[in-house]
């Protein structure tokens, strides 16, 4: 998946045909090793979990790494943000960790789903501050679902099964986000997605979550 994408114009584009883009090499190795020792030190106290998909989570990574902080008030991303939906409050900045145990199964996310359909659009940026390959849980997304994320049946906090999505939608269409440290991946989160199952190894991220932008 080698796409050049380098303007917010660019990004803007593919974001509204597709509903996710990738900016590459966004972060330099070091600055994601940087931020891991940083979020090796968040107190423990403020980690959550193991969660819906048996990962770890600090919910506002913004507070204690200066790296999540730095991706809260990136300007290039906001103007992204800004051009693509009224969904451009950048609220915090999540950290995840995804580890592999044996016996267990363990995801970000907990399946496939959307995280919202009460919205037109949702936007998330992800940075990889690791390598992740097929095996480390990739962040994983169904192209062109919109039309079959608003029809589709969910359960338990807007999960989807497997089953349904099989039969819902063009195996083609989904594209697993492997990538090395530093990747940016932007995408609309009211279309389908989840993070992989782990099958070895640790899957380190940052996430800006940004909400409707009320004016208020």
């Amino acid at each position: 998946m080698v796409l050049e994408m380098k303007t917010q114009e660019q990004i803007l584009d593919h974001l509204r045909e597709y509903g996710w883009a990738v900016i590459e090499n966004y972060w330099s190795r070091e600055k994601c090793e940087e931020a891991l020792e940083q979020l090796h030190n968040i107190p423990k106290e403020v980690l959550e979990g193991p969660c819906q998909g048996g990962d770890y989570r600090c919910q506002h990574s913004n507070r204690y790494m200066k790296a999540s902080d730095e991706l809260l008030n990136d300007s290039f991303i906001q103007g992204i943000a800004d051009g693509y939906s009224k969904c451009n409050l950048a609220d915090r900045v999540l950290a995840g960790i995804v580890p592999y145990v044996e016996g267990s199964d363990t995801d970000s996310g907990g399946g496939w789903h959307i995280d919202a359909d009460w919205i037109d659009k949702q936007f998330k940026c992800f940075i990889y501050l690791n390598d992740v390959g097929e095996k480390n849980g990739p962040f994983t997304f169904i192209q062109k679902s919109k039309e079959v994320s608003e029809k589709i049946s969910t359960h338990d906090n807007l999960r989807v099964s497997e089953e349904d999505i099989m039969e819902s939608v063009n195996p083609e269409d989904i594209i697993e986000f492997v990538a090395p440290a530093g990747t940016c991946i932007l995408a609309d989160t009211t279309f389908l997605h989840r993070g992989k199952q782990i099958e070895e190894g640790v899957r380190y991220t940052i996430t800006t979550y940004f909400y409707e932008n009320n004016g208020e």
